[in-house]
């Protein structure tokens, strides 16, 4: 019962704009953290998810891209499970794990790899919607 309360206050402070702001800068401090590797910036990265949670106030007007992206989130959690889906899931997860390494290993390299196939992927999907491609 009570990791399902944890649960629910974090996804709710997690739909609020500010705190995703917040939460995406201090994704950004933890990949320069995991670069130097840095105690300071590990720290900072620890903080600032912290002021995450705190309930900080709408913005008004509302952050349209980050209302969009909170959206596509949304919708996507409460699709229904699938190969493609999974897949999906798969691949977020692995590409977490390959920039927390590629990062560790101080690798550019390997990050501009996972750009260039995340282009390809936009390309992909880009041509979907134009109607050149099915996928």
């Amino acid at each position: 019962m009570a990791l399902n309360n944890i649960t629910s206050f974090v996804w709710k402070r997690h739909q609020n704009h500010w705190s995703w702001i917040i939460m995406l800068g201090s994704l950004f401090v933890l990949v320069i953290a995991l670069w130097v590797k840095s105690v300071l910036l590990t720290l900072s990265f620890i903080a600032g998810i912290a002021v995450s949670m705190l309930e900080l106030p709408e913005p008004t007007p509302p952050f349209a891209l980050v209302g969009k992206a909170i959206e596509h989130e949304r919708n996507w959690l409460e699709s229904p499970w699938g190969w493609k889906k999974g897949l999906q899931g798969f691949g977020m997860f692995a590409s977490v794990v390959y920039v927390f390494l590629s990062c560790w290993g101080e690798s550019l390299m390997a990050l501009l790899l996972l750009v260039g196939i995340y282009a390809n992927i936009a390309c992909v999907y880009g041509n979907k919607r134009m109607g050149i491609d099915d996928l």
